[in-house]
């Protein structure tokens, strides 16, 4: 186990989970999760079930104690260890050691967090986001795709493209549009906007794939 902390321990916030491990609300919780103290740059969290068992402690990156990063323990409930291993940014990582209920070892297993780390989203807890908002994305759309000199009604197109962990936007194309010049304007400005809040996923950036309406 890891080393009981002092006084930052005292009176911490408890994050509420459901039996996934998952956020949730206290009246639904099966664990809940709270911040322990430091180890050197890295938060300690420890994780237990509504009636103050044990499951799981490890570090984390942050003090929200979403990204877990460093060797982690899990617990069955009768104390005894049912897994441990390294998690690296948020993902399990290497040789992770298993056993039963009685504490017998069971079948390893290794974790490559490097397939995972490309892995493109299509929903984040967090999603990308433009610099000021649906609005300013709206306004710098028709900054450079509208042409002031000629009168025009109301366009509606859908376009589709993938948040990249930097910003970036890549993949970027129309799946509805008007006509192929308005068209490729619209592709030409939208690969061309400033760097966009990235999505993330228990506190990392993650690649996140958008379908997005724009009226202009």
């Amino acid at each position: 186990m890891l080393p009981r902390p002092g006084a930052a321990a005292q009176d911490p916030e408890r994050i509420y989970l459901n039996a996934l491990l998952e956020p949730t609300t206290d009246r639904k919780a099966a664990f809940y999760r709270v911040w322990e103290g430091m180890e050197g740059q890295y938060f300690i969290g420890r994780t237990y079930s509504m009636d103050g068992k044990l499951k799981a402690e490890g570090r984390y990156l942050d003090q929200e104690l979403t990204l877990e990063h460093g060797h982690f323990t899990y617990y069955h409930a009768n104390g005894k260890v049912e897994s441990s291993g390294d998690y690296a940014q948020g993902l399990k990582s290497g040789l992770w050691q298993r056993y039963d209920v009685w504490g017998r070892p069971l079948a390893e297993k290794v974790y490559d967090p490097e397939p995972l780390a490309d892995i493109v989203y299509t929903r984040a807890q967090t999603m990308p986001s433009f610099p000021g908002g649906e609005k300013a994305l709206v306004r710098y759309v028709r900054s450079k795709v509208t042409d002031e000199k000629k009168q025009r009604s109301r366009t509606e197109v859908t376009a589709s493209f993938i948040v990249e962990k930097n910003g970036a936007l890549t993949d970027v194309k129309v799946v509805k549009g008007t006509d192929p010049a308005s068209d490729e304007k619209l592709v030409d400005a939208l690969r061309a906007t400033p760097a966009w809040e990235p999505g993330r996923d228990k506190g990392r950036p993650v690649r996140v794939q958008m379908q997005l309406p724009l009226e202009y």
